[in-house]
């Protein structure tokens, strides 16, 4: 099994994988995260949903939180 690195609000965490990748729309279903309220950035880039993230690489997860 593969793993990709993920931080959010922080953390890392290691995120195992099947495949050698997946696209940035899984993994967030994956984490229970809605799409529509996330930014996914690896390295400087901004990743949209069919992008691909591979085996080893590191991810970061911005969630959007609203308080009106």
């Amino acid at each position: 099994m593969h793993e990709i690195v993920v931080e959010i609000a922080g953390e890392e965490k290691k995120i195992p994988i099947k495949k050698r990748s997946i696209r940035v729309d899984s993994l967030l279903e994956k984490l229970s995260i809605y799409p529509e309220t996330a930014v996914v950035v690896k390295g400087r880039e901004l990743l949209c949903d069919d992008d691909r993230i591979n085996a080893g690489e590191k991810v970061k997860i911005v969630v959007a939180t609203s308080k009106g």
